[in-house]
């Protein structure tokens, strides 16, 4: 487990590991708080568990948690290795991913699509330049404008070294989200993209770089 980091008198930041089972349904029932009616939201709590436990496990990927009073508030999933993470889901979490994909679709048929395309995405993550990418940012909703994204953004920041990385990126729901599209463009986000769903829904990409200054002697 990696050392606490004491971010302000009410709150700490750390990594949180996969034999911390009580923490980790939290963690969903957390998500599942923050983002209420969106597709991962609607899985099963075992699909949820298996994922974020994946974070946890790989090598190259954290989840990174804000507690207040012992009480997770806030958390990031990302990556360092997104094509690798996809793998390590696929290869270790296989049969609990397929399992609890069949108990969420027995009522909603239509996800089942959305559960096969995810089998594309290592294929779809491959890039030339090395990035970090956040799957999931959430501020409890009782503890929203209090600066926990920002703190959470930037301690993701501070962990990543952009002498190997050239960016953080991340997706976000571009139509009906202007609060939180705000929120990233303020915390130094730029928007890189906008990409259509094969459900038509509308997504903007956002990248953090770093510019590099180059001193001329």
């Amino acid at each position: 487990m990696k050392q606490l980091n004491d971010v302000s008198a009410n709150f700490y930041i750390r990594n949180i590991d996969s034999t911390e089972h009580k923490l980790l349904n939290q963690i969903v029932d957390l998500h599942r708080q923050c983002f209420k009616g969106f597709f991962l939201s609607t899985l099963h709590k075992g699909f949820l568990r298996h994922l974020y436990m994946s974070f946890c496990e790989h090598e190259h990927s954290e989840l990174i948690v804000a507690f207040e009073n012992e009480a997770p508030v806030a958390f990031v999933a990302c990556s360092w290795d997104t094509s690798g993470v996809y793998r390590y889901m696929l290869s270790k979490h296989f049969i609990p991913f397929v399992w609890y994909s069949l108990l969420s679709v027995l009522g909603r048929p239509s996800l089942i699509k959305k559960m096969f395309r995810a089998v594309d995405m290592p294929k779809e993550s491959i890039r030339d330049e090395n990035y970090v990418k956040i799957f999931s940012l959430g501020v409890h909703p009782d503890h929203q404008h209090k600066g926990l994204g920002t703190m959470m953004l930037n301690e993701l920041k501070h962990r990543t070294n952009f002498s190997n990385f050239h960016y953080i990126t991340l997706e976000t729901d571009a139509e009906n989200n202007d609060s939180v599209n705000r929120f990233y463009v303020n915390n130094g986000m730029k928007l890189s993209s906008v990409i259509v769903t094969p459900e038509g829904r509308k997504m903007n990409k956002y990248h953090y770089r770093v510019k590099h200054e180059h001193i001329v002697s």
